[in-house]
């Protein structure tokens, strides 16, 4: 078991053990869920590089259209945010294997998919005129947890 130092006392004084309270919010402390974590880990990991692949991939395609069809400033606002949404997508549906906290993990893709597009393009662009978008990080963290939701309640495939 691990410990907890400055909780342990408290638990203690009001005689309740630490899986009481971590057990309503899904944290305990055996090996089994240390094994959860890690492919939980992993499967962040991979939707993410997933989600950046795609999102690249997606963003020299675009860029080709826009040369070719001398776009408007709103047609490169709403491919930006279609870009986005389906690398999210992408890295959800590719990479996610473990069918469980798809909420959680949703979100946190989400969140990290926007925190390290914004670090790349940013510093492809040497962070000159670039500004941190709210309604990016918003929107990916709520968009990739409704879409994690919706994921790990996908029927699988039956062979």
């Amino acid at each position: 078991m691990n410990k907890i130092p400055k909780l342990t006392p408290f638990l203690k004084a009001i005689n309740l053990k630490k899986s009481h309270i971590c057990h309503a919010v899904g944290i305990t402390f055996d090996m089994k869920n240390k094994q959860s974590f890690i492919l939980d880990l992993k499967d962040l990991v991979r939707s993410v590089l997933v989600a950046l692949i795609f999102s690249l991939l997606l963003v020299l395609a675009f860029a080709l259209i826009v040369r070719w069809a001398s776009l408007d400033n709103k047609a490169l606002v709403v491919g930006n945010y279609v870009i986005k949404f389906l690398s999210v997508l992408a890295g959800v549906l590719i990479g996610f294997k473990q069918r469980k906290n798809g909420i959680l993990k949703g979100a946190i893709l989400g969140l990290t998919f926007m925190l390290v597009t914004f670090l790349i393009f940013g510093a492809m662009e040497g962070f000159k005129g670039v500004s941190f978008n709210w309604l990016d990080l918003i929107f990916l963290t709520i968009g990739g947890g409704i879409l994690g939701v919706i994921k790990v309640n996908l029927p699988t495939k039956k062979a």
